[in-house]
């Protein structure tokens, strides 16, 4: 059995197709990650629809630039989280790759601030974007004492990753891992026992030959894994499954 933990299912384009797949492939659960503001109530649809997806609600840090009344959006989705019994606020973060501009920074901060005061308040999970930010993001997760914090598709130094080790955090795999240095030197770093696979779909990721992520992709993510960490495939299958379990299904 598999677990993607990071996937944007809302945003593929045959979404029933990618959900079958997945379920073909022994993907049980697909935690689905809001992007933009509109796509939380998309996100809550897809999982009030197949029972499979697990709804994480919040906003993306590169959306800032596209909000309009920050204070009345954050609360119409803190009401959401409360309403619909939303367990994963995601997802959420700091970025400055893909939002260059530094007068969107301050903006992102005082988003992650309420998400992560939200999060403290109703015992809730952390799902987390980081990109080109990530010792911004470690300084102000210092600040809290979180239920359980999920680094998506971490980029940040060695150093950074055993601060979050140390933490407690949980780091999860892309398909990167298949063909990447920098994944796969994440997972030689961090215990088996806090590591999750996540697609991050419907991103395309390079490599020798360029493909698409989904959760269907779990099983290879899962393998490259057990080739690392020098274990059986089995044994890391269940233990990552069984971990994110644990988080996302208070099981």
């Amino acid at each position: 059995m598999y677990f993607d933990t990071h996937c944007h299912l809302s945003i593929f384009n045959d979404i029933s197709s990618t959900i079958s797949k997945a379920k073909i492939n022994s993907v049980s659960y697909i935690l689905a990650v809001s992007m933009y503001y509109a796509d939380n109530w998309n996100v809550l649809n897809l999982a009030k629809q197949y029972p499979e997806v697990i709804p994480a609600l919040g906003i993306h840090p590169i959306d800032v630039p596209n909000l309009s009344n920050i204070e009345e959006q954050l609360e119409t989705i803190d009401n959401l989280i409360l309403a619909n019994e939303v367990g994963t606020i995601g997802e959420i973060g700091l970025d400055r790759y893909f939002v260059k501009e530094k007068v969107y920074w301050e903006k992102q901060e005082t988003i992650l601030r309420h998400f992560l005061d939200f999060a403290v308040r109703n015992n809730l999970v952390v799902n987390l974007h980081g990109k080109y930010a990530e010792k911004g993001l470690f300084d102000i997760l210092a600040r809290y004492n979180l239920k359980f914090v999920v680094i998506h598709w971490f980029a940040g130094s060695p150093e950074l990753i055993k601060e979050g080790i140390s933490r407690g955090y949980y780091f999860s795999i892309t398909p990167e891992v298949i063909y990447g240095d920098r994944m796969q030197r994440l997972v030689n770093l961090v215990p088996i026992n806090h590591l999750l696979s996540e697609s991050d779909g419907p991103v395309k990721y390079k490599g020798d030959r360029p493909f698409i992520g989904e959760p269907a992709l779990m099983k290879d993510v899962i393998q490259e894994i057990a080739h690392i960490k020098q274990q059986e495939i089995e044994e890391v299958e269940q233990i990552l499954f069984n971990t994110a379990q644990n988080i996302f299904l208070n099981e």
